[in-house]
């Protein structure tokens, strides 16, 4: 990804902000390594979507069920994304390239950050 000036990064943290904050993470990882996960962290408890969820169109990581949105973090189109929770240690390498999704236990996503 070509460097980004301050104004860019600016616009695309508030654009993706406005896009994403208020819609839930679902599950984005196979079935056993999600279990293994839960496992270590009982305050997780992202849904999991149903095999018939459709993306809404021209928008391939949102998807809507029983009027609730999710976002499949791995459909993002960056090179990278990150789920944060609350409490949980986090890597402080710098990558401009990566969406960082903070959420609540529940997975409802409070802010973005790029880094």
């Amino acid at each position: 990804m070509n460097q980004l000036s301050d104004e860019q990064q600016q616009e695309r943290l508030n654009d993706w902000t406005q896009k994403l904050t208020g819609m839930y993470i679902a599950q984005d990882m196979p079935e056993a390594d999600y279990m293994r996960v839960k496992e270590r962290d009982q305050k997780l408890e992202l849904e999991t979507l149903p095999e018939d969820a459709r993306a809404v169109e021209d928008t391939p990581w949102l998807f809507v069920v029983a009027g609730k949105k999710f976002v499949k973090p791995s459909l993002l189109p960056f090179d990278g994304s990150r789920h944060i929770r609350p409490g949980r240690p986090i890597t402080r390498d710098l990558r401009q390239d990566r969406i960082n999704l903070y959420s609540e236990d529940d997975g409802k996503i409070t802010k973005i950050a790029f880094f």
